[in-house]
């Protein structure tokens, strides 16, 4: 019974699994297919051929290549931003112990709940000087990412042994050398979660990227796939092509790092 019943739980999860996976295989597979008479006549059929005329035009007519490059820039330097800044917060939260510490926990807290679209308005109004650029983007997806990357280093931190801080204090460690040479090796996995989670949520942004970036050639590859969508006539093949090319990154991005956000997350879930 209990073999029965473990095929059966195993049936179940490669089922959900393919039901998961079979609108990324058929996004794909009508990526090649040569015109949407094809992808409306036979919608569930392989294409006839295989052809990457569809991606030429999404990389040329598009501008994929350059929407690309720039949402690698926001994407790496919105991740590498998120991660330190997140990680030097999280030590001072996580280790040390200081006066209204859990009120700047709270607060934080209070960051991660608030809805995006309350805080539009205000900085549509705070140009800084960086409107219309990249910064514009990368600024706001930094400060919308750091609260969770903050609470979830704190959590981390505060869940390694307190033998550490001691043995590095009798050895005459400092705390700026404990920090960079013991607790950041050690925290790895909250590392590879912090990133691989920021790049997941800046890398397919869409309403800020649309808001704050008016030049063409400073567009992101979420909002570069509005050129394909015209009034009267999509090209849904060129339109799936460049759709499969933004979400292959992101899907490599997790399949490669899964493991340790698993690892992050349970390991700053333990205190």
């Amino acid at each position: 019974m209990s073999r029965t019943s473990s095929h059966l739980k195993r049936a179940a999860w490669l089922f959900l699994a393919l039901l998961f996976l079979f609108p990324m295989v058929w996004m794909v597979l009508s990526s090649f297919k040569s015109s949407n008479v094809e992808i409306f006549g036979q919608p569930f059929s392989p294409p006839h051929h295989i052809s990457f005329a569809n991606y030429q035009k999404a990389i040329r007519q598009g501008r994929m290549g350059s929407y690309f490059i720039n949402s690698l820039w926001v994407t790496g330097l919105s991740a590498a931003a998120v991660v330190c800044f997140g990680a030097w917060a999280g030590f001072a939260l996580g280790k040390a112990r200081f006066p209204l510490r859990k009120a700047w926990l709270a607060l934080f807290f209070i960051g991660m709940v608030l809805p995006v679209q309350s805080y539009f308005i205000p900085l549509t109004g705070l140009a800084l000087g960086v409107h219309d650029s990249l910064w514009a983007l990368i600024l706001p997806y930094t400060a919308q990412n750091l609260p969770v990357a903050i609470l979830l280093f704190s959590a981390y931190f505060d869940s390694l042994p307190v033998e550490l801080e001691e043995a590095a204090k009798l050895d005459g460690v400092r705390t700026a050398r404990f920090y960079f040479s013991i607790l950041l090796p050690a925290a790895k996995p909250a590392v590879a979660t912090i990133g691989v989670i920021t790049c997941l949520n800046t890398w397919n942004e869409f309403l800020m990227a649309m808001l704050f970036i008016i030049d063409p050639g400073m567009k992101t590859l979420p909002v570069g796939m509005i050129a394909f969508e015209q009034s009267h006539n999509t090209d849904y093949p060129a339109l799936l092509a460049g759709l499969s090319l933004i979400s292959v990154p992101t899907l490599l991005v997790y399949a490669i790092f899964n493991k340790q956000v698993i690892r992050g997350v349970i390991a700053g879930a333990v205190k």
